[in-house]
């Protein structure tokens, strides 16, 4: 997070509690440690719910009732207690065990948004463990003001700091989106993560000067250094997210929200989102749960609150679930989204029926992914329409005149959008894959990481491509990818046409900042210039300098 700060280091560095690891001997024994195990549950849900009770911030809510949900969590649970009958281990023991399992098959998953349960594990296990073994359990006590540098922070150690006195965090491991990450932008507490050997190279005590806009610290800096970062230290965010983000000519742009289950529905209504952009209908799937009721029960919760847009099962590719997908060498390019879908009717011709019968309980919308051509979408739409005179037959209600779109992620469907935008009532742009398949750029290689270029004049143009077709056709165009939550290209989305944008809770305060203080015009201007650039430098230079001319603190 862009932010200055200087203050004297606070060091933390985590300790692996011991753990008993000698063999249950009895069937009594195996009950106590069960009942262990269940107690410990109970005492650390409660910690939670009391967390939430004091919390206001909308992401700090969505992690907290995440963590809530994974105590209580069938898969999680059943290895826990499957360890101690089977397995003839002690509790504290099994919880470690099985948050080594699932944290470990979450590691080999390149999606950042399956990634990012890893530290709700972690943290709930950690708990769990304190409980069990009565060691305790919290963060760091912090009495001055003070940068924390740490190898890595959990979020329930994020949420028991004194914030007034926290001036900035470094930490060893995490991204950028990472939960205490998203906690911190939240909070406006500056933040830099994979700072390697931060806690060995910074003793505790000495003065570090940290600048957010460099993504650099200064240990014992010299007056220099001192007097540029103490000069940044002016300023303040707008983190109202309630006031609408409408331009200065006056034009709105809806700011939705990305999600992957229910249990965020309350911050999206807190966070002041337009609606739900993308709901990641995988992950319920990947959590091993029946998800024919969650979908009506989203649609119930957000009645009222705007659009709930269900992306159908996008598996395969960095999303696999277990006994549906399958190893490929180039999964990326192969046996996923619909093109799977299409082959596992038995699990898509429930979701589709599932999503419509959701309809009548709010404004639900579905969208395809990784739709490639006109034959594809033909095919798809054919079993939808299959499945709604299934419904019929059988006396099942449904808006019958429920919003169809696709996501716009393979340069075929870009290229072809005047063609697909006849077919369906919205687009969505998906900028992760349509850029690393436009730009030949596996976006989770570090080796080749450098040339995933967002702003590179290809992607520009297929952006415009697909928001010229959309216009002409007359549907929706929205975008529900990475670029739609970075404010540094939000002017230029607005200027090709974009208006709707789906994205994290944690960005929506700052975007819909930068949209009040642009204007339609200027943003359309901004677009035809980047347009005719011939590199993806020259188009970051010129969004630096809008940037400046606005005056916005990126």
């Amino acid at each position: 997070m862009k932010g200055f700060a200087v203050a004297r280091a606070y060091i933390l560095n985590h300790h692996t509690p011991t753990v008993e690891h000698s063999r249950i001997q009895s069937e009594e024994e195996a009950e106590r440690e069960l009942s262990a195990f269940q107690e410990a549950g109970r005492r650390v849900m409660k910690e939670i719910r009391e967390e939430m009770a004091k919390s206001p911030s909308p992401d700090a809510l969505a992690i907290l009732e995440s963590q809530l949900f994974m105590i209580d969590d069938p898969d999680f649970r059943g290895r826990v207690e499957g360890y101690i009958r089977e397995g003839h281990r002690r509790a504290a023991w099994a919880v470690e065990s099985a948050e080594g399992e699932i944290v470990e098959a979450l590691s080999r998953l390149r999606s950042d948004s399956f990634r990012e349960r890893i530290s709700d594990i972690e943290d709930v296990s950690s708990r769990l463990i304190a409980s069990i073994t009565r060691s305790g359990h919290g963060g760091p006590v912090i009495q001055d003001s003070s940068v924390l540098i740490a190898d890595y922070l959990l979020p329930s150690e994020f949420l028991s700091l004194d914030l007034s006195l926290v001036k900035a965090i470094v930490l060893e491991k995490g991204g950028l989106t990472s939960h205490v990450a998203i906690l911190s932008r939240a909070e406006g507490v500056p933040c830099l993560t994979s700072a390697s050997s931060a806690t060995r190279l910074v003793r505790k005590g000495s003065l570090v000067a940290f600048d957010g806009d460099e993504g650099a610290i200064y240990i014992d800096p010299d007056d220099e250094v001192l007097e540029r970062i103490r000069a940044g230290l002016s300023g303040s965010a707008d983190t109202d997210t309630s006031l609408p983000a409408i331009t200065l000519d006056g034009v709105e742009i809806a700011v939705e929200a990305n999600i992957e289950d229910a249990r965020s529905i309350e911050a999206v209504k807190r966070s002041g989102a337009s609606g739900i952009g993308l709901f990641r209908t995988e992950f319920l799937l990947m959590g091993g749960h029946g998800s024919d009721q969650v979908y009506s029960q989203v649609a119930e919760k957000m009645k009222g609150c705007g659009d709930v847009c269900f992306r159908t099962y996008d598996i395969g590719g960095d999303k696999m679930v277990d006994g549906i997908s399958e190893n490929e060498e180039n999964p990326v390019l192969g046996y996923r989204a619909v093109r799977l879908c299409m082959d596992r009717k038995d699990i898509f011709r429930p979701q589709l029926k599932a999503i419509l019968k959701a309809s009548v309980f709010g404004n639900v919308r579905i969208m395809f992914p990784m739709i490639s051509g006109a034959g594809e979408l033909d095919e798809v739409l054919s079993l939808f329409e299959d499945v709604k005179r299934e419904c019929r037959s059988e006396g099942i209600a449904f808006d019958e005149n429920i919003k169809v779109g696709i996501m716009i992620e393979v340069p075929s469907a870009a290229i072809t959008a005047d063609i697909l935008a006849r077919k369906v009532d919205f687009f969505s742009v998906g900028t992760n894959d349509l850029v690393q398949y436009t730009l030949a750029v596996d976006r989770g290689n570090e080796k080749i990481a450098h040339l995933y270029n967002r702003l590179h004049p290809a992607v520009l143009r297929l952006l415009k491509m697909t928001a010229d077709a959309a216009d002409e056709a007359g549907i929706e165009l929205g975008i529900c990818g990475e670029m739609a939550g970075d404010e540094m290209v939000t002017p230029l989305l607005v200027g090709l046409g974009y208006r709707n944008l789906s994205m994290n809770i944690s960005s929506m305060a700052r975007v819909k900042r930068l949209i009040r203080n642009i204007s339609l015009a200027d943003a359309q201007a901004l677009a035809k210039r980047a347009l005719n650039m011939t590199s993806y430098r020259e188009i970051s230079n010129l969004m630096e300098y809008f940037h400046a001319e606005i005056g916005f603190d990126k």
